[in-house]
């Protein structure tokens, strides 16, 4: 389990620097990649679901007796 975070980890630091390079090469006169928008997009949204993975795992425990603080009052 810990080897698949790991992974997503990088993954997700691998898409925002391809991001950064699309967005980046875009914007310079001459030079224009055909749907940089919509692959920045798609990116972002994948981005999202491997951080929502990632952050599940820190919000459920695998103990159901262990009670996880989430700043809510009753």
């Amino acid at each position: 389990m810990e080897k698949i975070k790991t992974i997503a980890k990088y993954t997700t630091n691998i898409m925002g620097m391809i991001t950064m390079l699309l967005v980046g090469l875009n914007a310079i006169d001459g030079i224009t990649i055909p749907y940089t928008h919509q692959i920045v997009e798609v990116i972002a949204v994948l981005q999202g679901v491997i951080g929502a993975y990632l952050v599940s795992g820190k919000l459920f425990s695998k103990d159901d007796n262990e009670q996880i603080d989430i700043g809510v009052e009753e």
